[in-house]
């Protein structure tokens, strides 16, 4: 009887465990999703925009740059947000 309700317990431990696991994940993807969208936003308001290069100069971001954010960001708002 006890060996029975030890492993009922441990169950009922790894199932909130594993759920704890689940809800911390979604809270992360939710909070990529907004941030996602609203990189995107910025990005396609036209606003001017900066970004380090490898020297560490600040530069300007080119048309080229602002795509492959604008699709960097479109992917992740496909894999976090789902609606």
């Amino acid at each position: 009887l006890e060996a029975k309700k030890a492993a009922v317990d441990q169950k009922a431990a790894e199932a909130a465990k594993k759920k704890a696991e689940e809800e911390k994940i979604a809270r992360a993807k939710a909070e990529n999703c907004t941030r996602a969208r609203q990189a995107k936003a910025t990005l396609e308001s036209g606003v001017l925009m900066k970004q380090t290069n490898a020297q560490g100069e600040r530069v300007i971001m080119d048309e080229a740059s602002r795509n492959a954010e604008i699709k960097r960001t479109n992917d992740i708002i496909a894999s976090d947000c789902t609606r």
